[in-house]
């Protein structure tokens, strides 16, 4: 069953959501909030012409911009079929295309959070298919989400590119030989997609590169995934919560093991590492945000510095494998504008080169380092509240889901390769278009007017690279750094400081009245070690047996 109808032009305007329903119904929200309902059970037999017809015009009417104004209004469209795969409350969602109108892709960035996986349909008829300007956007959207933990059960490596358009390509130039072994337009176009995808989504497994058609295995395969995934995540949340709570029962039942005395030394001592520790914060995020603006001006006035140099201007203007600039036919609008797209195209080298690449790298393990040394520090107050001095000192680098590197989203994403590629794309010199003015050059020969041309267009171009470097990459690296950075700073250390400061409040507080309680206090502190383990037990059986259905090893 066809419902929607494919146009190269860009059509859709709304977000689509298909679920599975036993009855054929549709949602509709318009950008004011308001939802309508309509159900077309009675009314269109799906099994029919005529029946699918009638669902099509519908929907026409709600999503294709290009036939009706309405659609412009329109915020979402739920359809409900009766689709098998999608069962268990799986939605598959087909959002406005990422190299459409600005309007439309902000639709697209809107819905970002609540997606699992994506599944990109790449048109390779329109020059390669790859909207590498607005790819990068996805990306920093998805980086930033992930830090908010706006987007817990997505896995960047079970994302699918479908390639479609393939007609369009002819397989074999007219009049080729046959029996050539030169790669034909298709292979080639193939090859270069499938390296350009990986380039833009490092994460990306290739048997997740589709060419002409997505096989329903696949879809099914990483629908079930999702579904798993959101169960792990529950499953994580839960054991989180049953530990906290944990800790903060066993420094109640502790607090009649210590005196009057020996709680107003150790709330002394740790109230002053507290105080310390969030100046610590507060003073390391300064730092590192200076650290990055000066790694910022200090890439680009490195890239700079080499552009002027004699060597440099020749690797820029000649890069490996191109024509000699000063061999190209003479065609000055075409001269100014090869030397802006090579100067373009060495800065984008140059930001993907491996000593760019550390220093970004430095500075989110940076931020990584000092995240993991204050959750230790912490982690050190609180077992004085939950262990006797006599006993073992209690290990939490890996069941304590504040220091686990596992479980927190913003140290995951300071070694996460969706980084990369922020770094690498999206950089554009901006530049004045440069009039061309004859009556300065139409008496030198030839040689040297296109060498005169080439080298005021390159001088303009160093104008503005310094700053264009920079916009880029504060734009992308440098916003992503301060997002993790501020994360790891003013949100996950900061809170587990406050909730040892209340917690330690409370204690004080509340001394005579939790040890009258320590019955029941004990009671619950094991009811409560029960569901932890019971949720330990099941996360570590779940993961088991998603990894064993991965590799198909049981």
């Amino acid at each position: 069953m066809r419902i929607f109808k494919g146009r190269n032009l860009e059509t859709t305007s709304t977000i689509i959501k298909l679920r599975d329903s036993k009855r054929v119904r549709i949602i509709t929200e318009n950008d004011a909030g308001k939802i309508k309902e309509k159900d077309f059970s009675d009314k269109c037999d799906l099994a029919s012409k005529d029946g699918v017809k009638v669902l099509r015009d519908y929907l026409k009417d709600m999503t294709d911009m290009t036939a009706s104004q309405r659609s412009a209004q329109i915020r979402s469209v739920d359809i409900g079929l009766p689709i098998p795969f999608l069962k268990g409350n799986t939605i598959l969602v087909d959002t406005p295309g990422i190299g459409g109108s600005g309007e439309v892709t902000k639709k697209l960035m809107d819905y970002l959070p609540n997606a699992v996986s994506f599944i990109f349909v790449i048109n390779v008829g329109s020059a390669g298919g790859m909207q590498n300007d607005r790819l990068p956007e996805i990306l920093k959207s998805i980086v930033l989400l992930q830090m908010d933990n706006e987007m817990p059960c997505f896995d960047p490596q079970d994302v699918i590119f479908i390639t479609n358009k393939w007609d369009t390509i002819e397989s074999n130039a007219e009049g080729s030989d046959e029996n050539s072994s030169d790669d034909d337009d298709v292979t080639k176009t193939w090859e270069a997609l499938k390296a350009t995808i990986k380039q833009n989504w490092p994460t990306v497994r290739e048997e997740n590169i589709y060419k002409m058609n997505l096989k329903d295995a696949a879809l099914k395969s990483t629908a079930t995934k999702a579904e798993h995934i959101r169960v792990l995540q529950h499953l994580r949340f839960l054991k989180d919560l049953m530990t906290n709570i944990s800790k903060g029962l066993h420094a109640r039942l502790e607090l009649g093991q210590k005196s009057e005395k020996d709680q107003q030394e150790l709330v002394e001592a740790h109230q002053k590492k507290i105080n310390m520790l969030t100046d610590e914060c507060a003073q390391r995020n300064d730092l590192l945000r200076r650290k990055t603006k000066r790694t910022i001006a200090e890439t680009a006035q490195a890239c700079y510095d080499y552009m002027l140099t004699p060597a440099g201007k020749e690797r820029v203007l000649n890069p490996p494998g191109s024509t000699s600039i000063l061999k190209i036919e003479w065609q000055p609008n075409v001269f100014t504008e090869k030397v802006q797209k090579r100067v373009a195209m060495y800065v984008s080298e140059y930001l993907q080169s491996k000593d760019v690449l550390q220093k970004f790298g430095k500075l989110k393990e940076e931020v990584a380092s000092f995240y993991q040394k204050v959750s230790s520090d912490l982690s050190e107050i609180e077992t004085g509240w939950i262990q006797r001095k006599a006993s073992k000192k209690l290990t939490l680098s890996t069941d304590d889901p504040e220091i686990s590197t596992a479980s927190v989203v913003g140290i995951v994403l300071a070694t996460s390769p969706l980084w990369l590629p922020l770094l690498a794309t999206g950089v554009g010199l901006t530049i004045a278009a440069s009039p061309i003015i004859f009556p300065v050059i139409k008496f030198l020969g030839r040689d040297k007017r296109k060498q005169k041309l080439i080298d005021e267009e390159y001088n303009r171009c160093l104008s503005s690279v310094k700053d264009s470097i920079r916009s880029e990459l504060e734009s992308n690296q440098g916003n992503v750094i301060y997002k993790l950075v501020d994360k790891v700073t003013d949100d996950l250390l900061l809170r587990r400081i406050q909730y040892l400061q209340k917690m330690i409040n409370q204690l004080m507080k509340s001394r005579e009245e939790i040890i009258s309680n320590v019955d029941t206090i004990t009671d619950l502190a094991n009811k409560i070690q029960i569901i932890k383990e019971s949720a330990t037990e099941t996360l570590d059986l779940f993961t088991k047996e998603m990894k064993a259905a991965e590799t198909g090893v049981y």
